[in-house]
Protein backbone atom coordinates (compact mmCIF):
# COMPACT_ATOMS: atom_id res chain seq x y z
CA UNK A 1 0.00 0.00 0.00
CA UNK A 2 1.27 3.53 -0.74
CA UNK A 3 2.03 5.98 2.22
CA UNK A 4 -0.17 8.31 2.88
CA UNK A 5 0.57 11.64 4.67
CA UNK A 6 -2.63 13.27 6.34
CA UNK A 7 -2.07 17.20 6.77
CA UNK A 8 -4.10 19.50 7.46
CA UNK A 9 -5.20 23.00 5.45
CA UNK A 10 -3.56 25.70 6.82
CA UNK A 11 -6.21 28.16 6.02
CA UNK A 12 -9.55 26.04 6.36
CA UNK A 13 -7.98 23.70 9.02
CA UNK A 14 -9.92 20.77 6.67
CA UNK A 15 -8.07 17.54 6.58
CA UNK A 16 -6.23 16.43 3.06
CA UNK A 17 -4.04 13.86 2.03
CA UNK A 18 -1.04 13.28 -0.15
CA UNK A 19 -0.70 9.96 -1.94
CA UNK A 20 0.66 8.26 -5.08
CA UNK A 21 -2.23 5.81 -6.50
CA UNK A 22 -2.05 3.52 -8.93
CA UNK A 23 -3.37 4.62 -12.86
CA UNK A 24 -5.84 1.73 -12.21
CA UNK A 25 -7.20 3.32 -9.54
CA UNK A 26 -7.70 6.89 -11.04
CA UNK A 27 -11.19 8.12 -12.50
CA UNK A 28 -12.00 11.08 -14.37
CA UNK A 29 -15.26 12.73 -13.31
CA UNK A 30 -17.08 12.62 -16.04
CA UNK A 31 -18.53 16.19 -16.68
CA UNK A 32 -14.70 17.23 -17.05
CA UNK A 33 -13.73 19.15 -20.76
CA UNK A 34 -12.03 17.24 -22.73
CA UNK A 35 -8.47 17.62 -23.68
CA UNK A 36 -7.83 19.21 -26.93
CA UNK A 37 -5.06 17.16 -28.79
CA UNK A 38 -2.98 20.35 -29.56
CA UNK A 39 -2.82 21.11 -25.53
CA UNK A 40 -2.64 17.29 -24.74
CA UNK A 41 0.41 17.28 -27.26
CA UNK A 42 1.64 20.70 -25.61
CA UNK A 43 1.20 19.57 -22.43
CA UNK A 44 2.87 15.90 -23.22
CA UNK A 45 6.07 17.57 -24.47
CA UNK A 46 6.39 19.43 -21.40
CA UNK A 47 6.09 16.62 -19.38
CA UNK A 48 9.31 14.97 -21.10
CA UNK A 49 10.95 18.45 -21.17
CA UNK A 50 10.57 18.96 -17.03
CA UNK A 51 8.51 15.38 -15.69
CA UNK A 52 5.25 15.53 -13.68
CA UNK A 53 5.67 18.45 -11.33
CA UNK A 54 2.00 19.14 -10.11
CA UNK A 55 -0.13 16.44 -8.54
CA UNK A 56 -3.69 15.49 -9.65
CA UNK A 57 -6.29 16.81 -6.71
CA UNK A 58 -8.97 14.06 -6.43
CA UNK A 59 -11.82 12.57 -4.52
CA UNK A 60 -12.09 9.58 -2.85
CA UNK A 61 -15.34 7.58 -3.87
CA UNK A 62 -16.13 3.71 -4.01
CA UNK A 63 -12.34 2.63 -4.03
CA UNK A 64 -11.15 5.05 -6.42
CA UNK A 65 -9.22 8.36 -6.63
CA UNK A 66 -12.14 10.86 -8.72
CA UNK A 67 -9.90 13.39 -10.44
CA UNK A 68 -11.36 16.99 -10.39
CA UNK A 69 -7.99 18.73 -10.95
CA UNK A 70 -5.65 17.36 -13.34
CA UNK A 71 -7.27 15.27 -16.09
CA UNK A 72 -5.36 16.66 -18.72
CA UNK A 73 -2.46 15.82 -16.52
CA UNK A 74 -3.55 12.58 -15.89
CA UNK A 75 -4.01 11.29 -19.68
CA UNK A 76 -0.61 12.81 -20.58
CA UNK A 77 0.79 11.12 -18.19
CA UNK A 78 -0.60 7.82 -18.70
CA UNK A 79 -0.03 8.33 -22.75
CA UNK A 80 3.91 8.45 -21.18
CA UNK A 81 3.42 5.28 -19.70
CA UNK A 82 3.08 6.53 -16.27
CA UNK A 83 1.46 3.80 -13.67
CA UNK A 84 1.56 5.44 -10.46
CA UNK A 85 0.70 9.42 -10.15
CA UNK A 86 0.98 11.82 -7.12
CA UNK A 87 -2.22 12.54 -5.50
CA UNK A 88 -3.67 15.36 -3.35
CA UNK A 89 -7.13 14.15 -1.60
CA UNK A 90 -9.54 16.71 -0.54
CA UNK A 91 -13.04 16.49 1.64
CA UNK A 92 -16.07 16.29 -0.73
CA UNK A 93 -17.29 20.09 -0.28
CA UNK A 94 -14.26 21.02 -1.36
CA UNK A 95 -14.58 19.19 -4.63
CA UNK A 96 -17.19 20.71 -5.30
CA UNK A 97 -16.20 24.72 -4.89
CA UNK A 98 -13.24 23.36 -6.86
CA UNK A 99 -15.15 22.22 -9.96
CA UNK A 100 -17.07 25.46 -10.30
CA UNK A 101 -14.01 28.13 -9.65
CA UNK A 102 -11.33 25.83 -11.08
CA UNK A 103 -12.39 25.25 -14.77
CA UNK A 104 -10.69 26.71 -17.94
CA UNK A 105 -10.72 30.19 -19.77
CA UNK A 106 -13.36 29.95 -22.78
CA UNK A 107 -15.51 27.43 -21.69
CA UNK A 108 -19.27 27.74 -23.48
CA UNK A 109 -22.38 28.46 -21.53
CA UNK A 110 -23.22 24.51 -22.31
CA UNK A 111 -20.17 23.28 -20.59
CA UNK A 112 -20.29 25.62 -17.95
CA UNK A 113 -24.12 24.63 -17.85
CA UNK A 114 -23.32 20.92 -17.55
CA UNK A 115 -21.03 21.63 -14.96
CA UNK A 116 -23.77 23.28 -12.92
CA UNK A 117 -26.01 20.38 -13.25
CA UNK A 118 -23.95 17.80 -12.44
CA UNK A 119 -22.96 19.98 -9.12
CA UNK A 120 -26.55 20.16 -8.35
CA UNK A 121 -27.47 16.63 -8.59
CA UNK A 122 -24.65 15.55 -6.50
CA UNK A 123 -26.21 18.35 -3.84
CA UNK A 124 -29.71 16.55 -4.39
CA UNK A 125 -28.25 13.11 -3.90
CA UNK A 126 -26.48 14.13 -0.93
CA UNK A 127 -28.91 16.50 0.94
CA UNK A 128 -31.99 16.70 -0.68
CA UNK A 129 -33.62 18.49 1.97
CA UNK A 130 -30.84 21.11 2.05
CA UNK A 131 -32.69 24.61 0.80
CA UNK A 132 -31.61 25.64 -2.90
CA UNK A 133 -30.50 28.78 -1.88
CA UNK A 134 -28.41 27.72 1.15
CA UNK A 135 -24.38 28.74 1.01
CA UNK A 136 -23.46 25.28 0.07
CA UNK A 137 -25.26 25.27 -3.48
CA UNK A 138 -24.75 29.19 -4.07
CA UNK A 139 -21.21 29.29 -3.15
CA UNK A 140 -20.58 26.22 -5.32
CA UNK A 141 -22.69 26.93 -8.56
CA UNK A 142 -23.20 30.47 -8.26
CA UNK A 143 -25.61 31.13 -11.05
CA UNK A 144 -28.90 29.04 -10.64
CA UNK A 145 -30.01 29.73 -14.81
CA UNK A 146 -27.14 27.33 -15.65
CA UNK A 147 -28.99 24.19 -13.75
CA UNK A 148 -31.82 25.82 -15.84
CA UNK A 149 -29.79 25.41 -18.99
CA UNK A 150 -28.05 22.17 -18.35
CA UNK A 151 -31.61 20.83 -18.10
CA UNK A 152 -32.15 22.50 -21.41
CA UNK A 153 -29.56 21.09 -22.85
CA UNK A 154 -30.60 17.69 -21.90
CA UNK A 155 -33.86 17.93 -23.75
CA UNK A 156 -32.51 19.65 -27.17
CA UNK A 157 -28.97 19.07 -27.77
CA UNK A 158 -29.22 22.30 -30.80
CA UNK A 159 -30.38 24.59 -28.04
CA UNK A 160 -28.72 27.89 -28.69
CA UNK A 161 -28.92 28.39 -24.68
CA UNK A 162 -26.32 31.87 -25.00
CA UNK A 163 -29.40 33.34 -26.88
CA UNK A 164 -31.75 32.91 -23.75
CA UNK A 165 -29.32 33.81 -20.79
CA UNK A 166 -29.77 37.91 -20.82
CA UNK A 167 -33.55 37.22 -20.09
CA UNK A 168 -32.65 33.98 -17.28
CA UNK A 169 -30.24 36.43 -15.51
CA UNK A 170 -33.11 38.84 -14.51
CA UNK A 171 -35.71 36.18 -13.50
CA UNK A 172 -34.17 32.78 -12.62
CA UNK A 173 -32.43 33.36 -9.40
CA UNK A 174 -32.03 30.42 -6.35
CA UNK A 175 -35.26 29.12 -4.91
CA UNK A 176 -36.37 29.15 -0.86
CA UNK A 177 -37.26 25.18 -1.28
CA UNK A 178 -35.54 21.93 -0.54
CA UNK A 179 -33.29 20.86 -3.35
CA UNK A 180 -36.03 17.66 -3.51
CA UNK A 181 -38.90 20.20 -4.59
CA UNK A 182 -36.79 22.28 -6.45
CA UNK A 183 -35.29 20.38 -8.90
CA UNK A 184 -38.73 19.33 -10.54
CA UNK A 185 -39.13 23.32 -10.32
CA UNK A 186 -35.86 23.56 -12.68
CA UNK A 187 -37.36 21.04 -14.89
CA UNK A 188 -40.73 23.13 -15.33
CA UNK A 189 -38.27 25.79 -16.02
CA UNK A 190 -36.26 24.11 -18.81
CA UNK A 191 -39.50 23.07 -20.69
CA UNK A 192 -40.32 27.22 -20.53
CA UNK A 193 -37.07 27.57 -22.42
CA UNK A 194 -37.48 24.72 -24.53
CA UNK A 195 -41.02 26.16 -25.73
CA UNK A 196 -39.49 29.57 -25.65
CA UNK A 197 -36.83 28.09 -28.20
CA UNK A 198 -39.82 26.61 -30.32
CA UNK A 199 -41.68 29.92 -30.50
CA UNK A 200 -38.35 32.01 -31.71
CA UNK A 201 -38.12 29.13 -34.93
CA UNK A 202 -41.76 29.38 -36.08
CA UNK A 203 -40.77 33.49 -36.18
CA UNK A 204 -37.34 32.76 -37.66
CA UNK A 205 -39.40 30.11 -40.46
CA UNK A 206 -42.30 32.92 -40.68
CA UNK A 207 -39.54 35.62 -41.49
CA UNK A 208 -37.90 32.90 -43.70
CA UNK A 209 -40.87 32.15 -46.04
CA UNK A 210 -41.25 36.44 -46.50
CA UNK A 211 -37.83 36.41 -47.47
CA UNK A 212 -36.68 38.79 -44.54
CA UNK A 213 -34.62 36.36 -42.64
CA UNK A 214 -30.96 37.37 -41.87
CA UNK A 215 -28.16 35.20 -40.31
CA UNK A 216 -28.63 37.09 -36.80
CA UNK A 217 -32.07 37.44 -36.95
CA UNK A 218 -32.52 34.81 -33.66
CA UNK A 219 -30.92 37.75 -31.57
CA UNK A 220 -33.12 40.13 -33.56
CA UNK A 221 -36.52 38.05 -32.65
CA UNK A 222 -35.34 37.42 -28.96
CA UNK A 223 -34.78 41.05 -28.46
CA UNK A 224 -37.86 42.34 -29.67
CA UNK A 225 -39.78 39.96 -27.52
CA UNK A 226 -37.90 40.27 -24.46
CA UNK A 227 -40.05 41.44 -21.54
CA UNK A 228 -37.04 42.31 -18.87
CA UNK A 229 -35.30 44.55 -21.98
CA UNK A 230 -36.12 47.68 -19.08
CA UNK A 231 -36.28 45.40 -16.03
CA UNK A 232 -34.24 47.14 -13.32
CA UNK A 233 -35.30 43.97 -10.76
CA UNK A 234 -35.38 40.67 -11.09
CA UNK A 235 -38.68 39.28 -12.25
CA UNK A 236 -40.91 36.26 -11.60
CA UNK A 237 -39.79 33.68 -14.18
CA UNK A 238 -42.82 32.26 -14.92
CA UNK A 239 -44.87 35.52 -15.71
CA UNK A 240 -41.54 36.66 -17.46
CA UNK A 241 -41.71 33.60 -20.03
CA UNK A 242 -45.38 33.11 -20.54
CA UNK A 243 -45.24 36.95 -22.09
CA UNK A 244 -41.97 36.25 -24.05
CA UNK A 245 -43.53 33.21 -25.31
CA UNK A 246 -47.15 35.38 -25.97
CA UNK A 247 -45.47 37.96 -28.05
CA UNK A 248 -43.51 35.54 -30.15
CA UNK A 249 -46.51 33.63 -30.68
CA UNK A 250 -48.04 37.09 -32.00
CA UNK A 251 -44.87 37.96 -33.65
CA UNK A 252 -45.01 34.41 -35.61
CA UNK A 253 -48.12 35.44 -36.76
CA UNK A 254 -47.10 39.44 -38.08
CA UNK A 255 -43.05 38.31 -38.25
CA UNK A 256 -42.06 41.90 -39.80
CA UNK A 257 -43.05 43.59 -37.19
CA UNK A 258 -39.44 41.92 -35.28
CA UNK A 259 -37.89 44.07 -37.82
CA UNK A 260 -39.70 47.62 -36.86
CA UNK A 261 -39.12 46.98 -33.31
CA UNK A 262 -36.28 49.19 -31.25
CA UNK A 263 -33.62 46.36 -30.37
CA UNK A 264 -31.49 46.94 -26.91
Amino acid sequence: MAERIELTDAVKQQPVAITVAKASEIEVIGHQRKARPAHLKALTASMERLGFLSALIAVERDGKFVVIDGQHRFQAGSELGMQEFPVIVVPEATARRMMSLNVEQGLNIRERATIALAIYRELLEESPALAEDDGEVTDTIEHAHLVTLGLAYEGNGRLAGSSYEAILQKCDGFVDEPLETAYPRRQARAEKVLEAAKAVKLVEDALKESGAWHSMVRYQIISAANPTKRARKPSDFDATFDKFIAKLTELADEPRKVLSEKTE
